[in-house]
């Protein structure tokens, strides 16, 4: 009876071991992801909302490859604003133009199975802000600088799958700038970190 019993019990763990060696691989394969989004960011500049009323929505986009619990990951953001800018005691208004870029690149990590994921990136940010005037025409208030950051980006975010490897997620990042430089003029340059609340669609294999 005992001989019967081991016989008989062999398939049955060589059975779960199968399916747990399955299972494993499941959790632990070979992924890509990429995707876009839209989303809205708010800048910490100076007086940046006093100035900058008028505001694009940022462009997402993202790549990423490694397992479906952690890739390698890049990111690019865009984001464009417009406004006036006032000079005391003159009767003047200028329209001030602002572009900044955001270049990512860290680690994404998810649960088993699971919705929700986070990032962690390095971040270099770009903005070029451009014045100029019409009637009248003053000098002072036509010029164009160009101003970078160096940071860290912190992201969570849910990700759902609708079709097969497409789906949709919603994601908030915050944009911590920890070397800020110099600009031409020698001040200090604006901060240009600040949190983006985005949502959009990816595809992950």
């Amino acid at each position: 009876m005992f001989l019967i019993c081991v016989v008989l019990s062999i398939p049955v763990c060589a059975q779960e071991t199968e399916e747990t060696v399955t299972t494993r691989k499941t959790k632990n394969h070979f992924s890509l992801t990429f995707g876009a989004a839209a989303g809205n960011f708010a800048v910490e500049a100076t007086n940046f909302n006093t100035v900058y009323s008028n505001r694009s929505i940022s462009k997402i986009y993202f790549a990423g490859i490694g397992t479906n619990r952690f890739y390698l990951i890049a990111k690019y953001r865009e984001f464009f604003a417009t406004g006036h800018s006032f000079v005391d005691n003159i009767d003047v208004v200028g329209k001030s133009e602002w572009k900044q870029k955001f270049y990512g690149v860290g680690i994404r990590l998810r649960g088993d199975e699971q919705p929700l994921y986070a990032d962690v990136l390095y971040l270099v940010t770009k903005a070029e802000e451009s014045i100029s005037t019409g009637e009248p025409v003053v000098e002072r208030l036509t010029t164009m600088y160009e101003t970078e950051n160096k940071g860290v980006g912190f992201a969570v975010g849910i990700a759902v799958k609708i079709i097969g490897p497409i789906g949709i997620f919603i994601e908030g990042e915050y944009a911590l700038m920890t070397k800020k430089g110099q600009n031409p003029q020698g001040r200090a340059n604006p901060e240009l970190g600040g949190f983006c609340a985005s949502a959009g669609a990816h595809f992950a294999l």
